[in-house]
């Protein structure tokens, strides 16, 4: 006799959000934020990015609450070392030298990578954006989106299986159109 089982609401023992932001400040410049969140850590980080370089010109952090909070917010002064750091290939590595490891804080660490994550997605952020409303209207064709992409944004050619030049029959034969999620985004009051 096979044994049935019921499913039932359990409640998660931990939880952690992420979140991530970008917003445009003048001219080629972008405040990328992230923090985090759970029943311990409240930890955020700020940078001041360039595009489409991406080079880092201001860097902080803010540990509001973690397991230490007075003494963990001492390692904000770590983040001037990422002034002057351009995010690409070999960012993730260098940068966690800098604000991470037993003179840093594992929570900004992974809050840097997040924001290199986002700074790198600010370069299609920028090239849509630039895309005239009435052709982003129209019908995505993958294949013609992934040879703009390709053709558009520095550095991306090869970066992933996807954007892989050895994968492009595979995109124009299994590619399905890009399906935009709808998005409630943060409005924050800065001075531009």
């Amino acid at each position: 006799m096979a044994e049935t089982s019921s499913l039932r609401d359990v409640s998660s023992i931990y939880h952690r959000t992420k979140e991530v932001n970008i917003y445009p400040l003048a001219g080629d410049r972008y405040l990328i934020e992230a923090f985090l969140q759970d029943e311990v850590h409240d930890v955020h980080v700020e940078v001041e990015i360039v595009h489409p370089s991406l080079e880092i010109v201001a860097a902080r952090s803010e540990v509001r609450n973690g397991p230490f909070t007075n003494v963990c917010n001492l390692t904000h002064a770590n983040m001037a070392g990422l002034v002057g750091m351009k995010v690409g290939r070999g960012f993730t590595l260098e940068a966690r030298k800098v604000v991470g490891g037993s003179h840093g804080c594992h929570r900004i660490s992974e809050l840097v990578v997040e924001i290199a994550q986002a700074a790198y997605q600010l370069h299609f952020v920028v090239f849509f954006q630039s895309v005239p409303k009435e052709v982003r209207q129209r019908e995505d064709v993958p294949i013609q989106r992934w040879r703009a992409v390709n053709a558009s944004i520095p550095g991306m050619r090869n970066t992933c299986f996807a954007y892989n030049d050895a994968h492009e029959g595979m995109i124009e034969e299994k590619a399905e159109p890009m399906r935009l999620r709808d998005q409630q985004v943060p409005v924050r009051k800065l001075s531009v």
